[in-house]
């Protein structure tokens, strides 16, 4: 019988991990067909907001999917999660079937939006908890930027499918594009993909199979600071925190807050692409926006993995958080004005789908390193929970007021200009200047720390 080295099976799974991450991330090119679900049932914008809020929330329910990994692997994680996803997408499918029944029935539709991302999450965490644990530490930034490029790179794939394939050449008439036929499709993916994961996910630990929670150490509050003291050699020190005493440090709450509120706006403006465009009549323009937008992601995700990890004794990973968070801050104050106006679009397109995968990369790398890898899953399915809290309540309010800026009564469609989006966007820039000042505290934190490491070191010792 011919045996393959670790090594290969860590290669393999990494490959599989990629495709898991991007069949997952599939789940957020919602915004280049929203305008399509609205018209095919006739439903309102909070409506078809709910529906996106509750795919984001299956998909955010991480602590589930994080706990099966740690539990039973990433295989069986991967059955659950094409199991789940694809019956999501499959009654999907059936509702355009019946479309006359489901127009009077979007909480149905809600439900089953969410039973599709739900499923996602399963491979989600199967792919990074699986090669989080096989490669070796020094590589975790870009292990998870790899991955988390992949997770961009589905809805980019997916939205340049759909506009080319399933919108079949009905640009301002959404109601005729297919989207029973793309529903199917995604179903069929998530089906293939996942029996790949079954195959293919096996955890390969780093350094001699060994457990993590075998490893002796010595651990000072300057873990947080990003070093550690090891008792013995026998491999890369970690510590390990979850639960009521993670949720009490200072410095969770800095990372955790910071991610709801950017992927909670973040989504906001991916899932409503398309009704931007449509409303100042760019619809022309869905299609390039909904792939452009996660290709900036894949980008940032996969440099921000490396260069983090080559500069990140001398530069902390939260400061180049805080330099894209900083940089979307002014752009989505701008859109506040100018959000009517073309170039001021495809800035905030751009910035936008870099700072979100900076956010998505950097903040599950820092839970890794600040608390260890035996809890991960956990930890960050927790974490990515609050996303689900922040991106449903960013999603209605926004939902909300573009509701009530519609000027003519009995119309779903609203047509005046930049103040439809005003208050969504001043909403989302001052979340977005939460965030920074939240990067800042943690990065002042870590300061504080590493400055008391060093009186220490320097104080004289008295000899008995």
């Amino acid at each position: 019988m011919v045996q393959i080295s670790a090594n290969v099976q860590r290669a393999v799974a990494l490959v599989v991990g990629c495709l898991c991450m991007a069949i997952a991330g599939s789940v957020y090119c919602y915004g280049v067909y929203i305008v399509s679900v609205k018209k095919h049932y006739n439903y309102t914008q909070s409506a078809v907001e709910l529906f996106g809020s509750t795919s984001n929330f299956g998909i955010s329910l991480g602590f589930p999917a994080g706990m099966m990994c740690e539990r039973f692997g990433g295989r069986w994680a991967s059955l659950a999660g094409l199991l789940i996803s694809s019956l999501g997408y499959m009654l999907l499918w059936s509702t355009t079937l019946m479309s006359h029944f489901y127009s009077t029935k979007s909480a149905l539709q809600a439900v089953y939006f969410f039973v599709a991302g739900f499923g996602a999450i399963f491979l989600y965490m199967a792919a990074m908890t699986t090669n989080s644990i096989n490669f070796n530490p020094k590589h975790r930034g870009k292990i998870v930027g790899i991955l988390d490029a992949s997770f961009s790179a589905g809805p980019a794939i997916m939205a340049l499918l759909y506009g080319k394939i399933f919108a079949a050449g009905h640009v301002h008439d959404e109601e005729n594009q297919n989207l029973g036929g793309f529903y199917l499709t995604t179903a069929i993916s998530f089906a293939v993909i996942g029996i790949m994961g079954v195959s293919f996910l096996n955890s390969h630990p780093y350094g001699g199979e060994r457990q993590i929670d075998e490893i002796s150490l010595r651990v000072n509050e300057s873990t947080i600071a990003g070093t550690f003291e090891v008792v013995n050699d026998t491999g890369p020190p970690i510590r390990n925190v979850t639960g009521l005493k993670l949720l009490l440090r200072f410095d969770y709450h800095f990372i955790a807050w910071s991610y709801i509120f950017c992927a909670g706006l973040q989504l906001m403006f991916q899932n409503n692409i398309q009704t931007y465009l449509k409303t100042f009549d760019l619809e022309e323009y869905t299609t390039l926006f909904g792939t452009v937008n996660p290709v900036c992601g894949v980008l940032s995700k996969f440099v921000v993995g490396f260069v983090s990890d080559m500069i990140v004794k001398k530069v902390p990973r939260v400061a180049l958080l805080l330099i894209f968070n900083i940089v979307q801050t002014i752009t989505l104050t701008l859109c506040i004005f100018f959000s009517d106006q073309f170039v001021m679009l495809v800035a905030a397109l751009l910035v936008i789908g870099l700072a979100n995968g900076a956010v998505w990369c950097l903040t599950p790398t820092m839970i890794s390193e600040f608390y260890g890898l035996k809890y991960f899953g956990r930890n960050w399915g927790a974490t990515i929970f609050g996303n689900a809290i922040g991106g449903f309540v960013v999603q209605q309010v926004y939902g909300w007021t573009y509701d009530n800026s519609i000027r003519i009564k009995g119309a779903t469609d609203c047509k005046a200009g930049v103040h439809c989006f005003t208050w969504s966007f001043a909403m989302a820039a001052v979340l977005s200047l939460c965030a920074c000042i939240f990067n800042i505290g943690l990065l002042q934190y870590q300061n504080d720390i590493k400055n008391r490491q060093s009186r220490t070191q320097n104080e004289p010792r008295t000899e008995l």
